[in-house]
């Protein structure tokens, strides 16, 4: 082979003479290639290339095991190439030329910790008689590679199961296999690099336990690391294997504040509100449900969730799997938990009850807000109706809530009607609202009879009161509430109305005629003194007592408020008038009583108005007040109750500023019950 060699090496001198001698290049000779010799006979290496797409590539690293072409000058006298130390004679070049050397990296080259001799790590290396150039090149393994994962059963044993695995949990003893795996200095978890030492490594395995502090979930810094295992070499390179690394299951301990001060047990959810889920491994959840909901607002840490509660979110009887009602629950990739929270809705808020004085077996409706997921009516004296019923019309027995969630039909249950107080919509146990404590309040009742001298009523102010029961009203009231056994009626206009000038055309009318038409006014006095005997003996200020009666309205106009207006006065009470005056029909009329239905198709309602809204009547008390009136009455100046139905000021002033309403024609207007009642609502 020597003789070889020296035989190349004098044929090229041979023939590089003979060139010279015969001037058939030049100093600048170009090769094929494209390189320009240089004065210079010293090797150089310029760079090494691999084959790609059919041309040399520039590279600076390369697998063993590749065919690789080294370029620079005078390299037609390389004896020999040196990867990391390791020879590769001439004679095994694949080609060469003056600027070139094709050569294979044999597999049997030293890479990383296999090169004793630092010097010659990472480099390629020509050799001439009179010079050697060396380049740095980093060389790697001809295959680095991860072909699977092996679980090893117990910590004990010294084999892997036979076959490889796609997840394993924390803290387990693993096989990393594949090729080129000798080279592996460093072992990445989901990103995270393992700081622990081997237990053993070869070209084909690696055995190590998956760290237990191996970021999951949200932990993981970048999501393409998520459920991965990185080998990575001395030589920097990386192979990526998919792997899931599974935790463990998340566990719930409690709930606390959007601010995590206050341990929660009970939630009102209005939509928004922030709860602060407290328990172990939860960065791994995915997902979150509230009363089996798919919560979309969460965020996940390891030992807290932080989620927001949607206004839409079900409570109550509006959960239909009850398995599910009332918990949270929580589920990542290795396991979920799951916590029990009661989930209320807004506490129902009773505005008013359409009937106060309804008797057993009537129909009454209760409005308010919040009603949605109300379960029980508790009439006074703990008598309740706990069936939600279906249609339109309750059952004796059964309550319906309409879809707004703001009314409540029910009829009163036997013994519902018996005892004064508070009726109460319950939606969970402590969550209700009351209304105020003004039902069944029969002994509060300061006019009934409409005699002289039998109670507070007094006498007529005009002859338009009826001075004997009035005529039955026309409603088909169905279930809902009868007529008292007492009535009185204002305006009879069956007789024609020509007699009684009590129905005009409000729009056409000027302020000349109205006067000629003359009075417009029906009224009954009545002793205020009398009324304040019957007040609740408990309740000492007027602000917490209202007045209240049983009306209906009868008229050609499908029984709908369209004109007059209700009008209390206590007379003059060191000389002010305290008076309150009702339109509800006008449509900028807003005290707070203005809620009340201006229809009557559904039979007799209670109007209620508080005393705390009567003109120098509000914040005083009820000695303070009836002492005054007593003065008053002793003068024969009396309280009186009238239903206006002409012009009046409203809100205030004259002329243009006032309001008439629409015309109506054959208007009748009943009433009876007169009563004082608590105004006040039991604590919630």
């Amino acid at each position: 082979m020597m003789k070889t060699k020296q035989y190349f090496k004098y044929s090229r001198l041979f023939f590089l003479l003979l060139v010279i001698g015969t001037g058939l290049m030049s100093c600048e000779d170009e090769d094929k290639y494209g390189k320009t010799a240089t004065d210079s006979a010293k090797a150089v290496i310029e760079s090494v290339r691999v084959m790609e797409n059919e041309e040399w590539t520039p590279i600076v690293q390369v697998r063993i095991g590749t065919a690789v072409r080294i370029e620079g000058n005078n390299l037609e006298n390389v004896s020999a190439v040196y990867f990391n130390g390791y020879e590769v004679v001439a004679d095994d070049f694949t080609n060469f030329g003056k600027t070139y050397i094709e050569a294979t990296v044999p597999e049997e080259t030293p890479i990383g910790h296999q090169v004793a001799d630092e010097a010659v790590k990472n480099t390629v290396r020509v050799v001439t008689d009179i010079n050697e150039f060396t380049l740095a090149l980093n060389i790697i393994s001809k295959s680095l590679n991860i072909s699977g994962i092996a679980l090893y059963n117990s910590e004990e044993a010294t084999v892997p199961g036979a076959t490889t695995v796609s997840e394993a949990e924390l803290g387990s003893k693993i096989q990393i296999q594949g090729a080129g795996l000798d080279f592996v200095t460093a072992v990445y978890f989901n990103g995270k690099q393992t700081e622990e030492k081997f237990i053993s490594q070869s070209a084909g395995g690696i055995t190590l336990h998956i760290p237990n502090d191996t970021p999951l979930g949200t932990n993981v810094e970048a999501d393409a690391d998520r459920n991965t295992i990185t080998v990575e070499t001395e030589f920097g390179e990386k192979f990526i294997y998919s792997f899931v690394i599974k935790g463990n299951p998340p566990t719930l301990a409690e709930v606390r504040s959007a601010d995590g001060t206050e341990v929660i047990t009970t939630t009102t959810t209005f939509g928004g509100e922030i709860l602060r889920l407290v328990g172990t491994h939860l960065e791994t959840v995915t997902k979150v449900y509230c009363n089996g909901v798919e919560m979309t607002e969460f965020t996940a840490e390891a030992e807290t969730i932080v989620l927001t509660l949607p206004a839409d979110l079900p409570v109550g009887s509006a959960v239909k799997d009850e398995s599910v009602k009332n918990t949270i629950r929580v589920v990542s990739d290795f396991g979920e938990a799951v916590l029990n929270l009661e989930f209320r809705g807004p506490a129902p808020i009773v505005d008013r009850v359409s009937h106060t004085l309804a008797k057993a077996g009537e129909r009454i409706r209760i409005y308010g807000h919040n009603f949605a997921n109300v379960t029980k009516v508790v009439f006074p004296g703990d008598v309740s109706v706990t069936t939600k019923g279906t249609g339109e019309e309750p059952e004796t027995g059964t309550f319906i809530i309409n879809e707004a969630g703001t009314t409540i039909d029910v009829i009163v249950p036997d013994g519902g009607d018996a005892l004064p107080g508070a009726l109460y919509v319950e939606a969970e146990a402590d969550n209700g609202g009351y209304s105020y404590s003004y039902m069944n309040c029969k002994d509060n009742i300061f006019i009934s009879s409409f005699k002289n001298g039998t109670d507070a009523y007094k006498d007529g102010g005009t002859n338009d009161i009826c001075s004997t029961n009035a005529v039955e009203p026309t409603h088909a009231g169905s279930s809902w509430c009868d007529r008292p056994t007492k009535i009185r009626a204002f305006g009879d206009f069956r007789s024609g109305i020509g007699n009684n000038r009590l129905s005009f055309e409000a729009n056409q009318q000027s302020e000349e005629d109205l006067k000629k038409i003359g009075k417009h006014e029906l009224t009954f006095n009545f002793y205020a003194s009398k009324m304040l005997d019957k007040a609740p003996a408990d309740i000492t200020n007027c602000d917490d007592l209202a007045i209240q009666f049983d009306c209906y309205l009868e008229n050609e106009q499908n029984n709908q408020w369209l004109t007059g207006a209700i009008k209390w006065n206590f007379r003059l009470v060191n000389g002010q008038d305290h008076e309150i005056t009702f339109t509800p029909w006008h449509p900028n009329y807003n005290d707070t009583y203005k809620e009340v239905d201006k229809s009557f198709s559904e039979g007799w309602k209670t109007l209620t108005f508080p005393l705390k809204d009567f003109k120098h009547i509000g914040g005083g008390t009820v000695a303070d007040i009836k002492s005054r009136i007593l003065e008053l009455e002793e003068a024969n100046s009396y309280g009186f109750f009238m239903f206006a139905f002409a012009e009046f000021d409203y809100p205030t002033g004259s002329g243009k500023n006032r309001s008439r309403g629409e015309a109506v024609t054959n208007q009748l207007f009943y009433f009876g019950n007169f009563r004082i009642v608590p105004y006040t609502k039991p604590v919630e």
